[in-house]
């Protein structure tokens, strides 16, 4: 075989058999190495189900482009599958309205994506369904007939095959012993026998030897995967079960239920996997012992204590299984995410190394998507032909440091997987290894009552409460219609989570609610919010992102790298983009231009690390390389540019509200008004004695300046404003991400906007420099075309309009793609964004809708446009009903 390939993938289970046969489909060369025999590491032991019904339209989508896919591997001449699928469909029963809720919230997300198999059942249409499952204690479902099973080691060796047949080289029983790399690039693998392989692009796809193979081509792990293992048990043979039968799940109790060889197979994802890890995996997650090659087709003693109440419940619902003896218990090796979602895409700090590894027992399913994504990551530079957002999936969206923290990743995947099968309420975080990092304010924020929210695993106030907020709420969900209990229907939802972090005053389950208005926060949030809005509220930003480019080619660099144009005078503050070859979004920013070649980058807490190093690979585009110091005190090369993280050296206190001039005029001798110092601009001054970096701009859409000091200094800064005559209380996330920035019709990277959105479908044209005499910048000759063809889909802000039925009903809009848009009753939209105005007494959000080429104005603004919400109604078959009202 050929010494050099397109393509090298590393691992031979679902997702490198995927991403071989997608790459040689596309015509590359491609080498597939697999240490031991295909399939052998967890894809042969995976239990094969097919399930579309999801709470992310990135898994709803992975799944059904997977099962469609598996469906079409048959035998030409007979037509029988050659990968063991079976229609049985999937059924999924809710045991509280909690629950009942979100399932009716994934079939709306399912139906705005297009897909309408999944249909709402009662409990005497489940027991029809499947006579089997003892329906006491259900109050509903849903039902998805076109959803079935496969047998996974068949599938990935198909894919193989199919692979072969197109030109790749599969290489089993050969290890990668040594990964060359040149600076950001791979370039060439050494296998045991001594062989040397160059490449132009590497795929890591080795499951739980991941790790290591990230460590051996970069001397740090940069991919934080932990084991956890699942375990399933194989009954014997029951009279009448068969693949006419679905597979049937059951979030309260975990388990699942599928029919296996005219038996039942039950699968569990116990709530506390962590006391039941077996050592030798508690020891490979901690690094104290290697993950051996020798772990071919693993398997673990069987436990009854990890099977414990759950199996014991679905023995309870099924009484067939009382009546037969176990066949076989499997326990085997899974690998799984810190958030519990997976892990594609390039390798941070790299150009050309590519990963798809911690599905969370998903990898089966998602295969054939992975494998289209990573072919062309590496052959397009972006996904795109699926539709689908994989930001979700981007490896860079782990703060490094807790990558290499082994205690942190095996716990925060052990909380995933114990949450997996749950009621997964708004708002919900994780909860364990909190307190990672803090702001140079959090001892002034513990001191005030806050309660903090994680990100980047910076720990951040979402709100600051006071004590009679709890009786507020309790009496605001009392005064709400009739039946509508958010809480207490769902038994969990009172119970202590094995899981809470207690040195850290977190979201507790037992304030979260399908209903906005009964959660224990919303009295907090109106607090912040109208202070905002008539006095003043002081946020604390220092968890965002801060970064400095110097040097004679900074300009150049940011203009290729960034969409707006940064060609401005010194002192100006830029709203910015950055974006794929595609023109889809990946992030946002603001600039200060401090100097001729001086620029000061502001962006969000999870996203300083991802801006470096598209700044890098804009570099790179540009023929040199971007020096980067993590400290402030690097100085700018002589030639090109040189880039600081300051991120922990700062702290930003931003200030909103219409009396926030007056405070700060009272505490400094600066000129704050508008000819001195206009929207859009930035200055050093001195307030209260500080020397601070002032920006004048807002995020919650009021008059306001983020103020930037260094975090020695940022405790000082803080109680001199507060302790200032005008009016102000601290305000959290909460306020401004849920209402505030909403109330301004302000998108929010990650909800509103994606790599599947392009800035002018979001309406952020305005940041970008689309003229044709305008510099080139990374997306341009994309958004360009599109600018010229028109956009069939666009970013409206809308609220529902106040009528005596709305004023009545208890409904909450969260976004997500949950509740849908209609226009003269003809389905056009999704929400992306939802809240309540505190302001305006509405509830409102951002939408996509899709019309008519460009969308015009008057087709906005002449149609009947309704959202289609979730309301709580004892009188309806399962409890939980939509209703469409008018906005």
């Amino acid at each position: 075989p050929s010494r050099s390939y397109d393509a090298i993938i590393v691992g031979g289970g679902i997702a490198g058999c995927s991403a071989a046969r997608a790459l040689a489909a596309r015509g590359a060369s491609v080498m597939l190495i697999e240490q031991n025999q295909l399939t052998a590491g967890t894809t042969w032991h995976a239990a094969g189900l097919l399930g579309t019904l999801k709470g992310s339209s990135f898994l709803t989508k992975m799944s059904t482009y997977g099962r469609e896919t598996y469906k079409a591997m048959n035998d030409e001449s007979t037509g029988t599958s050659l990968v063991g699928w079976a229609n049985t469909g999937s059924l999924y029963v809710a045991r509280c309205l909690n629950s009942m809720e979100q399932l009716q919230r994934e079939v709306q997300l399912a139906k705005g994506l297009g897909i309408t198999q999944h249909r709402v059942v009662t409990p005497s249409e489940i027991k029809d369904i499947n006579p089997f499952l003892d329906t006491r204690g259900i109050v509903g479902g849903v039902y998805s007939p076109e959803d079935g099973i496969c047998n996974p080691g068949d599938v990935a060796l198909k894919l193989a095959q199919e692979a072969r047949s197109l030109g790749a080289t599969l290489l089993e029983r050969s290890e990668v012993v040594e990964i060359f790399r040149n600076g950001r690039r791979i370039e060439a693998v050494r296998l045991e026998d001594g062989t040397t392989i160059s490449c132009d692009h590497l795929l890591l796809c080795g499951g739980a030897w991941t790790k290591k193979l990230c460590q051996m081509a970069f001397d740090e792990n940069r991919i934080p995967v932990a084991m956890m293992p699942h375990q399933y048990t194989i009954f014997e043979k029951t009279e009448g079960v068969g693949n006419h039968l679905p597979v049937t799940r059951d979030v309260h109790h975990k388990y699942y239920l599928k029919p296996e060889v005219n038996g039942f197979m039950v699968g569990v994802f116990e709530g506390e996997p962590l006391e039941h890890l077996p050592e030798v995996v508690r020891q490979r997650n901690r690094n104290e012992t290697e993950m051996p090659r020798e772990a071919e087709r693993e398997v673990y003693e069987e436990s009854m204590e990890k099977a414990g109440r759950w199996l014991e419940a679905a023995m309870e619902h099924v009484p067939a299984l009382n009546e037969v003896g176990v066949k076989q218990w499997l326990h085997g090796p899974d690998t799984h995410s810190p958030d519990h979602s997976p892990i594609i895409g390039r390798v941070p700090g790299s150009e050309n190394c590519f990963v798809a590894t911690g599905f969370n027992s998903q990898g089966i399913q998602c295969g054939p998507g992975t494998g289209v994504a990573l072919a062309e990551f590496v052959l397009d530079g972006a996904p795109h032909s699926l539709g689908i957002d994989f930001s979700s999936a981007d490896p860079s969206r782990f703060w490094p440091k807790l990558c290499e923290d082994l205690a942190w990743v095996e716990t925060r995947a052990g909380e995933g997987y114990g949450k997996a099968y749950s009621v997964h309420l708004p708002l919900e975080g994780f909860e364990s290894s909190r307190n990672r990092r803090r702001t140079p304010l959090h001892e002034r924020h513990e001191m005030c009552g806050a309660v903090f929210g994680e990100v980047y695993g910076w720990e951040r106030p979402l709100y600051f409460p006071f004590p009679t907020d709890r009786a507020q709420a309790s009496s605001n969900s009392k005064s709400q219609n009739s039946q509508n209990s958010h809480k207490s229907d769902d038994p969990a939802s009172e119970l202590e989570s094995v899981w809470t972090d207690g040195s850290i005053r977190s979201l507790p389950r037992q304030s979260l609610s399908w209903s906005r208005k009964s959660a224990a926060w919303f009295e907090a949030e109106r607090r912040e919010c109208q202070a905002a809005r008539r006095h003043c509220a002081l946020f604390d930003l220092s968890s965002f992102g801060k970064l400095r480019l110097r040097g004679p080619r900074a300009l150049e660099v940011l203009q290729f790298a960034l969409t707006a144009d940064l060609e401005k005078p010194i002192g100006s503050v830029t709203y910015t983009l950055f974006c794929d070859v595609f023109g889809g979004a990946l992030g946002d920013l603001t600039v200060a231009r401090l100097g001729e070649d001086d620029f000061y980058l502001v962006t969000l807490s999870n996203q300083p690390d991802k801006v470096l190093d598209h700044l890098q690979t804009a570099a790179s585009k540009l023929g040199f390389q971007l020096e980067v110091d993590v400290g402030a005190d690097g100085k700018a090369t002589a030639v090109g540019c040189e880039a600081s993280n300051l991120t922990e050296d700062l702290a930003i206190l931003a200030l909103n509200g219409p009396k926030s001039r007056s405070l700060l005029e009272a505490l400094s001798d600066s000129d704050f008004g508008d000819a001195a110092f206009p929207f859009g601009t930035s200055k050093t001054v001195k307030v209260a004695g500080i020397e601070v970096l002032a920006l004048r701009i807002s995020f919650a859409g009021e008059l306001g300046w983020e103020l930037h000091c260094s975090s020695q200094k940022a405790a000082q800064l803080y109680d001199a404003l507060m302790s200032a005559e005008v009016f102000v209380i601290p305000a959290g996330a909460f306020a401004l991400l849920n209402t505030l920035r909403l109330e301004k019709g302000y998108m929010h990277i990650g909800a509103d906007v994606s790599p599947t959105e392009t800035p002018v479908e979001a309406g952020l044209a305005f940041a970008c420099k689309l003229s044709p005499n305008a510099s080139d910048f990374i997306g341009k000759a994309a958004l360009l075309e599109q600018k010229q063809r028109g956009i069939s889909k666009r970013l409206v802000h809308f609220h529902v309009k106040k009528t005596p039925e709305t004023s009545n009903l208890d409904f909450s809009l969260w976004g997500h793609e949950q509740e849908l848009i209609y226009r003269n009753g003809e389905l056009v939209g999704a929400v992306t964004s939802g809240g309540y105005s505190h302001f305006m007494a509405c509830d409102f959000g951002m939408a996509y809708v899709s019309g008519p080429l460009r969308v015009p104005q008057d087709w906005l603004r002449t149609g009947d446009f309704e959202v289609e919400v979730f309301i709580r109604n004892a009188d309806a078959p399962t409890g939980v009903e939509t209703k469409r009202l008018p906005i």
